[in-house]
């Protein structure tokens, strides 16, 4: 019988080092491929790239990070990839059957709204760009809320079926939220803060009316 074990484990272990190898030559592939994609602004076989950046996330972002450079671009990355995939379907739906969904902590600290069934019931007081972006929206047609948590967006989507989302966060809640659409079939374009936290926090006005315009 041991005879035929050292064989056996001599091609278990060969084999395993070879996948280890393939797994580190994808995974520094990947890097150079999101280092690139960032610089140029080009993306190549972006379902694909997705897939492979799902399953080579963690030894990605150790390459990147034992390059020196910083491993949040691989999140970006995937974010920035599903909204390239979801930009064609996400236009093809008419603004009617859009939503927004805002994060309450761009609201002014001296916001007087209050808190309903369905998130901040903006009054448009001025004391933040809140209002003035739910104005403009709505003149396009989409419907605007702003919410406080996940749970509201959830709510929501359940009770109103949203046929396409555009969705303002931070980094995480934004790779989180496409992804959860992205299991409901509902293609939706992320925006992400410049500025993260639990308030006063800020966004790039311009990328998000040039989201929700084009």
């Amino acid at each position: 019988m041991i005879e035929y074990l050292d064989p056996l484990f001599y091609i278990v272990g060969k084999a395993v080092v070879i996948v280890i190898a393939l797994v580190l030559i994808f995974s520094f592939m990947g890097a150079l491929v999101i280092l690139y994609s960032f610089k140029t602004g080009r993306f190549f076989y972006a379902r694909i790239m997705l897939i492979a950046l799902s399953l080579l996330e963690s030894v990605i972002k150790a390459i990147l990070w034992l390059g020196r450079a910083d491993d949040a671009l691989v999140d970006d990355f995937s974010i920035l990839l599903r909204n390239y995939i979801n930009h064609r379907k996400f236009h093809e739906v008419s603004n009617g059957d859009r939503y927004i969904f805002m994060p309450q902590c761009l609201r002014s600290v001296d916001c007087p709204a209050k808190l309903g069934p369905e998130g901040i019931a903006c009054v448009n007081c001025g004391r933040c760009q809140m209002g003035q972006a739910k104005e403009y929206a709505e003149s396009l047609g989409y419907k605007f809320f702003i919410v406080p948590g996940s749970s509201f967006i959830k709510r929501i989507i359940k009770k109103y079926r949203p046929k396409a989302i555009v969705g303002v966060g931070c980094q995480m809640e934004i790779k989180e939220g496409l992804a959860m659409c992205h299991s409901k079939d509902i293609p939706a374009i992320g925006v992400m803060l410049t500025k993260a936290g639990c308030v006063a926090t800020t966004l790039d006005w311009d990328q998000f009316y040039e989201a929700i315009s084009e």
